[in-house]
């Protein structure tokens, strides 16, 4: 064991420090309803704190995942872990709702640098398939974010906001583990010297673009299914008669399966292929969320936890059709598909809170169930079309 750990200690710090990150964006929305009731806030205004911290955790994503396919500087995520830390877990210390927003989404900015480059860093050190090795630093996230909920929703039910202060800890932890492991000491290129100086200077191709375009369409319903459970779900389960303390374990449940998902999606994509696994999961999500929106009860908490799963199953194809779209720019790649998905559904689900204030959440709910049909249709569409088109990327460790 002792042997496993020095061998792959980066591996392990830069998986640690993603679960870290993905902790504290994922610390403010699920406690939303503390907020509310401390400054009085509108569904509208709860929907504009959770589309300021996912858009910043995403937005720039594209753009740092580009100037990081050219610089590729490691100790960024070592700087990007005590930025977020520190930012969010002061901000049950705010009793202003603008100065909220503006920490919120300073420090959530922290993340579309720790993404794009964690995921490059964590690929190019593990050994195993593609899908393997991105299911894993993935899921890890992915726990997290399951793992937030457990732990903000009781500490604020109980205590208070102002305990999330202390939230900052693990962080600073996180972030000396990175420095021990030596994270900042790597160096490392996507492409060999030799496929740099032949690699032809061109945009990319307008065919590419249409298929990236397809596969960030996807992205953003099932960007805007978990964040409707994320921001609005124990409101919605206490309108369907679940109390708080339950439908935080079942938000817990939700983000628990999302990790196996995640897991479980990247060894099905390496087994059967992306289309398949596109496919079926597409059409298990819009079902289950249809069947979690029009049922109450047992239903719709089976609904919500069973989500989680049908939703992140796709996470890994989604990427590794983007790294054969993209095969010398993976950061970029990377960045696109974590970052314009979480931006658009975060800016739909701001409009969607505003809808709800107008004519009830349930009825916002029920209206999101429509778009769910677009990834299916999309998922048919691509596995039909350009199968030539992916190229398979090479990364080469240094």
């Amino acid at each position: 064991m002792q042997q496993f750990f020095k061998k792959n200690i980066q591996l392990i710090a830069v998986s640690a420090g993603h679960f870290t990150n993905d902790f504290y964006v994922s610390l403010i929305p699920p406690i939303l309803f503390a907020f509310s009731d401390s400054m009085g806030l509108t569904l509208a205004q709860q929907s504009m704190i959770a589309f300021v911290i996912i858009t910043g955790a995403s937005l720039f994503q594209p753009v740092v995942g580009y100037f990081l396919d050219k610089i590729g500087k490691s100790s960024y995520l070592i700087i990007s872990l005590v930025w977020i830390s520190f930012l969010m877990s002061i901000t049950g210390l705010i009793t202003n709702y603008y100065i909220l927003i503006i920490v919120a989404g300073l420090a959530s900015i922290a993340s579309s640098i720790y993404h794009p480059l964690g995921i490059s860093i964590a690929t190019n050190l593990s050994s195993g398939s593609r899908g393997k090795s991105l299911s894993i630093f993935m899921t890890i996230g992915t726990f997290a974010a399951g793992f937030s909920p457990m732990i903000s929703i009781p500490m604020v039910s109980k205590f208070g906001l102002k305990y999330l202060a202390f939230l900052m800890i693990p962080g600073f932890l996180t972030a000396y583990f990175l420095k021990f492991a030596k994270i900042d000491k790597i160096k490392f290129r996507l492409d060999s010297d030799k496929r740099k100086e032949e690699k032809v200077k061109k945009k990319v191709s307008k065919s590419k673009v249409k298929w990236l375009s397809f596969v960030v369409f996807m992205c953003v319903i099932r960007v805007l299914f978990q964040r409707l459970v994320v921001v609005f779900g124990v409101q919605l389960m206490i309108i369907k008669g679940i109390g708080i303390i339950p439908a935080g374990i079942i938000l817990s449940a939700h983000m628990f399966l999302r990790s196996v998902g995640t897991l479980s999606g990247g060894y099905l994509s390496d087994k059967f292929g992306e289309n398949r696994i596109l496919i079926i999961f597409n059409i298990l999500s819009f079902a289950i969320y249809t069947m979690l929106i029009f049922n109450q009860g047992i239903l719709a908490m089976i609904g919500i936890i069973l989500l989680g799963y049908t939703s992140n199953a796709t996470a890994t194809a989604n990427f590794t059709i983007t790294h054969k779209l993209l095969p010398e720019d993976i950061n970029l790649g990377n960045g696109t598909i974590n970052g314009l998905p979480g931006t658009i559904g975060s800016f739909l689900i701001l409009v969607f809170g505003k809808f709800a204030d107008i004519h009830g959440l349930m009825e916002m709910a029920q209206v999101i169930a429509c778009l769910g049909l677009i990834p299916v249709f999309i998922s048919f569409y691509i596995s039909k079309k350009n199968k030539k088109l992916f190229v398979k990327p090479v990364l080469v460790k240094r």
